[in-house]
């Protein structure tokens, strides 16, 4: 297996086309693959556990996520950070850096458990579930929390390994997490069908996980394992940085699950059904994006001081990047919005939801491309600007959103989505202008780009599915004519050759 060794030069070259291609592929294969096995795996898990059992492992599922931002941001601090002593060749403070963060981690998750320990019971008494399961919901919100330290240091470890660019080993781990978090449950469902030991097996895995993310550190840098050092003054770039983004991960959450809260309280459960669904599905193009920014965030972090045209360019080809991957599949959805839905769920939730999909599909579009100048900020230690944004959106976007509900229903709470990305998006590139005096390039691709967003307009009228087809065709022919021309540089058009020479090679 091949490791980035501790040398900075090693991990400049990871600026090239290829590196953050290959990089992305696989936090893309890391996010997909596990995925694909909740679906195949969860039938058999709910006949196994049954379904009031499964429900609660569901909330389990959720805690455990959610304990990763018990980290407080500083996983993501470390990134940055380390990224940044590679990027100069101050490899000599990692090891104090590393060791100072994952011990403060680890005494805020012990903290946390005192805190919350006395409040588990009522916690288990506010889940509406039968008596003879209270017992065994109680023993696992237990172990659960005692899963914090494990969980919250990973976010650290991952970090780590994430400005070492050591995203194949990252996804690799990440898949075999994935397998685990649903094969696991049912190998013990085989044995025993008691939640509390399934968690507990969840737990250890979680644990044998975190073991092998501190080898692979280990192993990209040695003197992490041979330095054991305890400073609480190297973390003073972190602290400014974890704020922020602790602010952030409280914001976000707010403006992105707000939208359900107001549907039901105003309209109906079933209305939140209609509008969720196609919610859930379109968020999971984010995967995307979050894909690249991963990769992304510690070369903007390790270059910016450097060099800082390299990483406006990378800035550049990210928001390129995006917008070519993501506009077709945007378009294409908006197309087929209505015939999707009812070959899935039926004529009247197509009815009741293509609309919703068709205006959160222009939201998604927007987020995405809003999601590379926001990493970009974070990267180079700026977190304030997006968190700021972020912060003075909030108050406008659930007065609108509230009203747009209240007078046009679940549509209208797509359309606030929209809109709200949209203002997100290019309040993120003016700031980016401004500040950095970063170019989105000439006139020319300005207006293709504007021309580009108007068609999204005509998927809208369209019916008939044969019309439908054809107008698909002709698009995506005239779609990557213009991309290749004008959108791809020599470099990414030499990458994409050799890609479809080695493809056509091997058929």
């Amino acid at each position: 297996m091949k490791y980035i060794n501790n040398n900075a030069e090693d991990v400049k070259k990871n600026y090239s086309v290829r590196t953050i291609a290959k990089n992305t592929i696989y936090n893309l294969f890391g996010y997909v693959i596990p995925l694909v096995i909740a679906v195949i795996f969860i039938p058999f898990l709910i006949r196994g556990l049954g379904n009031e059992r499964f429900g609660i492992l569901n909330i389990a599922w959720i805690v455990i996520g959610y304990f990763s931002f018990f980290d407080f941001g500083i996983g993501k601090g470390l990134t940055k950070v380390v990224a940044e002593k590679i990027g100069v060749n101050q490899l000599d403070q990692i090891p104090g850096i590393f060791w100072t963060s994952l011990l403060l981690m680890m005494a805020i998750s012990i903290i946390l458990i005192i805190c919350l320990f006395p409040f588990v019971p009522a916690l288990t008494n506010s889940v509406k579930i039968s008596q003879q399961l209270h017992k065994e919901t109680l023993d696992t919100f237990y172990i659960l929390l005692f899963s914090i330290p494990i969980v919250s240091t990973t976010a650290g470890l991952r970090g780590v390994l994430e400005a070492y660019q050591q995203f194949y080993i990252i996804n690799v781990l990440r898949i075999l997490l994935g397998v685990f978090t649903f094969l696991g449950p049912i190998l013990v469902a085989v044995f025993i069908k008691n939640l509390f030991w399934v968690v507990c097996f969840l737990v250890l895995v979680r644990l044998i996980i975190w073991v092998m993310y501190l080898f692979q550190c280990f192993k990209s840098n040695n003197a992490i394992k041979n330095n054991f050092i305890f400073d609480i003054k190297l973390l003073k770039p972190l602290w400014k940085f974890s704020i922020w983004i602790t602010v952030a991960n409280i914001v976000g959450p707010i403006i992105l699950y707000s939208d359900r809260f107001i549907i039901v309280t105003l309209i109906s459960a079933a209305a939140v059904a209609y509008y969720s669904t196609p919610f859930e599905v379109i968020t999971k193009l984010l995967v995307l994006p979050g894909a690249l920014t991963a990769v992304l965030f510690p070369i903007f972090s390790a270059s910016f001081n450097n060099n800082q045209e390299i990483a406006k360019n990378i800035l550049l080809r990210g928001i390129k990047t995006i917008f070519v991957i993501i506009y077709p599949i945007v378009f294409l959805i908006i197309l087929f919005a209505f015939d999707i839905m009812k070959l899935w769920l039926g004529y009247k939730f197509a009815s009741n939801s293509s609309l919703v999909l068709q205006y959160l599909a222009l939201g998604i579009l927007m987020n995405s491309m809003s999601s590379i100048p926001n990493n970009f900020f974070q990267g180079i230690g700026k977190p304030k600007i997006p968190t700021i944004i972020n912060l003075l959106e909030l108050p406008i976007y659930l007065p609108s959103m509230w009203f747009a509900i209240k007078y046009f229903g679940i549509n209208g709470a797509a359309i606030s989505y929209f809109i709200a990305a949209g203002i997100d998006a290019f309040a993120m590139f003016v700031v980016a202008n401004k500040l950095f005096k970063i170019a989105f390039k000439s006139n020319f691709y300005m207006l293709l780009s504007i021309t580009l967003l108007l068609a999204l307009i005509f998927p809208f009228i369209i019916n008939g599915v044969f019309l439908k087809i054809i107008i698909a065709l002709v698009f995506l022919i005239i779609y990557l004519t213009i991309v290749w021309n004008f959108f791809l540089s020599q470099e990414e058009k030499l990458y994409i050759s050799a890609k479809l020479k080695i493809i056509s090679l091997n058929n």
